[in-house]
């Protein structure tokens, strides 16, 4: 920048030189400036301009690379931090805010950090070396080019923070656009099943023009204000030039004097629309930055206690439940003391109505939800001096909606492991009953999915989140409700493939169905929050109580379908 704006301020002193040398001539009456001379001093000036722009350029290129470095880094650290927020975070927050933040505010950071603060440093250095030199020329002219600055000054101030509340609602807008469009794409069978294409559409419209009417608001603003960053140095210049003319007259100054003092006048108009540009993406992104920060700032609820000593990679698998009461932050109770021993190699399952904490009390074992300190134990040790990395390397977890990647099909079941070979997801596939339908597959395991998997079916689907958890190898196997979309037939296959690979590990089985759930080990049934009854199958039975009449219910309903 110093070699930029030097090689820049050169070009007035050359200008001066040649009128003085000029004046000089018309004074002697010596016209002895040749053509060749002319020639040479308009060289000179091309000569440095050209270098000028050489140093320009390497100057816009490290600072422009540097930027988009660092902006590189500030978006990695933005999803790192994303990744460690706990899931409870992302219930009350939307995906198309986090989305606007990772892209369109991390864009406005990083133009402050490449043209904002390119544009004023190069002000700064140019404006202090044209000062210095004006000021050599004439200190009087210099005080009158001054004058109108100290008011661009307040204007600036009075005006940046309406700039900064404009952009915060401007953002904000862009998110709820987003938000709109995210969830509208991504429920998009509901809305062509419900034939509201139309509604949608005048709904996106409604964000829409919010968005352009905050535009508005911000580009009236801005029309006022760059103006002024001409006209007031154009009134400074305009007094100038009548000063300037009478001190030339008077001898204070040379012609040459003058000619390059209006030379560094004008170049000070392009700092001051410079400012302009800088004041309007400083507040962009400062209130970009605030957006970014607002996110950084968040604390996970469910980290690693530094002081915790664990130098295990394994656990067995035993589990303690004691005492244990959770509830969500509203305050009502999903779990009210659950008192419970899961033997390491067996199978618990269980059972229960919608809504009686069945899925939440499975969430609580690998900490996707934190209990209190105390109350879940696994081999014996409280799960929260287990680091997280361990606990949940240790546990397959297939929920009832599994969530795959729009990715390969390998790639979503070998999503676990490191690097798997084919012969283990082909086995892994095979126990959850998926492979002969992969074979069927034109690209076999290299089939694209589409978003969340919807190209599969819903049982594919639930196979493939059962394979990538067999895959794992996990000491603990959760099963929420995982063989709800596959028939009763294809049920049974996977149950007696899995029962081999359960027998070695800890399992908790989550179904409806009491054919699921009949052969495990011990049975218990949820009700509000409370285990109200506990046994094997048989023992159930006999009390003739919820777990019975369930029983009977599904025998009746197989009997009606058999009819």
């Amino acid at each position: 920048m110093i070699l930029t704006n030097g090689l820049l301020l050169i070009s007035p002193i050359i200008l001066q030189v040649f009128f003085n040398e000029l004046e000089q001539d018309f004074r002697d009456t010596d016209f002895s400036i040749s053509q060749r001379r002319v020639l040479f001093f308009a060289a000179l000036i091309f000569g440095v301009a050209l270098v000028g722009g050489v140093i320009r350029f390497a100057q816009r290129r490290i600072i422009q690379g540097v930027a988009r470095q660092i902006e590189f880094h500030l978006r990695a650290d933005f999803f790192l931090h994303l990744q460690k927020l706990s899931a409870s975070y992302f219930d009350n927050i939307r995906t198309g805010d986090l989305m606007t933040r990772a892209t369109s505010d991390l864009n406005a950071i990083r133009m402050v950090l490449s043209s904002a603060i390119m544009y004023t440093a190069d002000a700064t250095v140019f404006f202090g070396f044209a000062l210095v030199i004006m000021v050599r020329i004439d200190a009087t002219l210099t005080l009158v080019a001054l004058l109108p600055y100290p008011i661009l000054a307040f204007i600036i101030r009075l005006l940046s923070k309406h700039i900064h509340a404009h952009y915060e609602r401007i953002q904000e807008a862009v998110s709820t656009m987003n938000t709109k469009v995210q969830e509208n794409l991504s429920g998009v069978r509901v809305v062509k099943a419900y034939t509201l294409e139309t509604n949608e559409i005048e709904h996106f419209k409604e964000l829409n023009q919010e968005f352009v009417n905050r535009n508005h608001k911000q580009i009236r603003l801005m029309t006022f204000f760059f103006p002024l960053f001409r006209f007031l140095p154009g009134i400074g210049g305009v007094v100038l030039l009548w000063m300037g003319g009478v001190h030339v007259i008077q001898g204070k100054i040379t012609l040459g004097d003058f000619v390059a003092f209006n030379a560094y006048l004008m170049m000070l108009v392009r700092p001051m629309i410079m400012l302009g540009f800088i004041v309007n993406t400083f507040e962009r992104g400062a209130a970009s930055m605030g957006r970014i920060n607002a996110i950084m700032s968040e604390k996970p609820e469910i980290y690693d206690d530094e002081s915790v000593q664990y130098n295990k990679k394994s656990i067995e698998g035993e589990i303690t439940l004691k005492r244990l009461n959770f509830s969500y932050p509203d305050g009502q109770p999903v779990l009210k003391d659950i008192n419970l021993t899961i033997p390491k190699g067996t199978t618990l399952a269980i059972v229960g109505g919608t809504g009686s904490g069945k899925s939440t009390l499975v969430n609580l074992i690998p900490r996707i939800r934190q209990a209190e300190r105390g109350t879940i134990f696994i081999d014996g040790r409280d799960i929260q001096d287990i680091p997280l990395n361990v606990l949940r390397s240790n546990i397959g977890f297939v929920e009832q909606e599994p969530f795959l990647f729009s990715d390969y099909l390998r790639y979503n079941i070998a999503y676990g492991v490191e690097s798997p070979n084919d012969d283990e997801i082909r086995d892994a596939a095979h126990t959850a009953d998926l492979w002969a339908q992969i074979e069927e597959f034109p690209d076999g395991l290299q089939t694209i999915l589409g978003e969340r998997g919807l190209t599969i079916s819903g049982g594919q689907r639930q196979r493939s989140a059962l394979a990538r958890a067999i895959l794992i190898k996990p000491k603990i196997l959760i099963l929420d409700d995982a063989f709800a979309n596959v028939d009763t037939q294809t049920e049974d296959t996977i149950l007696s493939r899995l029962s081999e690979i359960m027998k070695d590990r800890t399992t908790i089985l989550i179904s409806h169905r009491i054919s699921t759930v009949k052969n495990a080990d011990h049975i218990i049934v949820l009700n509000d929050g409370s285990i109200v009854e506990s046994g094997t199958h048989e023992q159930l039975l006999d009390k003739r109580g919820i777990y019975a009449g369930i029983y009977e219910t599904q025998l009746l309903q197989d009997e009606l379908e058999e009819l």
